[in-house]
């Protein structure tokens, strides 16, 4: 499966878990595969002052993290 693909399955995988829905769909669509995405998060937050985006950073973190132990 190519990693856009997996991308966008991930997504509807998250989604669920998040408020911003808007942003970390824009987030994980603007990744070019895991570790890009794991990279972007990574750096976002510790920019990030919103407790909202950073609790749904932190979400998406944990279950990239648990997908990518378990490829």
């Amino acid at each position: 499966m190519n990693q856009k693909r997996e991308l966008e399955l991930f997504l509807y995988e998250v989604l669920p878990y998040v408020s911003n829905i808007e942003y970390i769909k824009e987030l994980i669509l603007s990744a070019n595969d895991f570790d890009d995405l794991e990279k972007k998060i990574r750096e976002l937050l510790e920019k990030e002052n919103d407790i909202t985006k950073k609790t749904d950073l932190k979400i998406v973190l944990d279950k990239l993290l648990s997908i990518k132990s378990n490829q």
